[in-house]
């Protein structure tokens, strides 16, 4: 069960502090946090530094292009900058000859916007290191995405060498449990929605009633507790 970053520059630096295995970008992020002010080769540069703690995290950069070649130069030019650095690439047909000739060239990529089983078998074709499947943006057209990403991992299990599995386009830990639940390998979301995946009502309930236990022990400092201490009682 593994766990990729993504949003803000400060968004990855957290995401990385905290382990995660890689950072994904896509066009959406790009125009929300540099706001046009950036290429995307600085963009890239800014994202190599901000995951840098010295266990050489992947970083997949989203890249488009007219055809293959346009996209694969695109992400040979970036990969030059370090070998962390590899591609994300749109799930069509432009996309997956791209992947293709970069893994020729042993340069690693994901397959994203990915929404079927038949796109799923071609990744795995081309030599795709990874898929993202679209979660929410599926469910919100009426598809059981968490069927299909069970399907696709089925398919996998007979396949050599098969892409990972990283769920996207995440909204909720409902999403986030339901997809590890249907299979997923990993899932790749901002840290708001990691965040959001450290609580639990009933940790915090039992937060609050350990908080009471504490106070009663001599020689512990419970000052901070105050709050917790309060909602004891609401706990029970």
């Amino acid at each position: 069960m593994e766990i990729y970053g993504a949003g803000s520059l400060e968004d990855v630096r957290i995401c990385t502090e905290l382990g995660v295995t890689g950072i994904l970008t896509n066009p959406q992020g790009f125009e929300q946090y540099y706001q046009g002010k950036m290429t995307l080769s600085e963009i890239t540069d800014a994202l190599l530094a901000a995951s840098d703690d010295g266990r050489n995290i992947p970083v997949y950069i989203q890249v488009h292009g007219r055809d293959a070649e346009e996209i694969a130069y695109r992400v040979e030019e970036l990969h030059e900058k370090s070998d962390r650095v590899r591609g994300k690439i749109i799930a069509d047909e432009k996309g997956f000859r791209a992947i293709k000739k970069l893994r020729e060239k042993d340069i690693l990529c994901v397959a994203t916007c990915l929404f079927s089983v038949s796109q799923a078998a071609v990744a795995a074709m081309v030599g795709a290191q990874a898929i993202c499947p679209f979660v929410t943006r599926a469910t919100a057209m009426g598809m059981d995405m968490y069927k299909i990403i069970r399907a696709i991992k089925d398919c996998y299990a007979e396949t050599p060498d098969a892409p990972r599995i990283l769920a996207a386009s995440l909204k909720s830990t409902y999403d986030v449990n339901e997809a590890y639940m249907a299979g997923t390998d990993a899932v790749a979301l901002r840290y708001p929605l990691l965040k959001e995946m450290m609580s639990h009502v009933l940790t915090t309930k039992a937060e609050a009633l350990f908080s009471q236990n504490w106070a009663n022990v001599k020689g512990e400092d419970v000052s901070y507790m105050k709050e917790r201490i309060k909602l004891s009682g609401l706990a029970e």
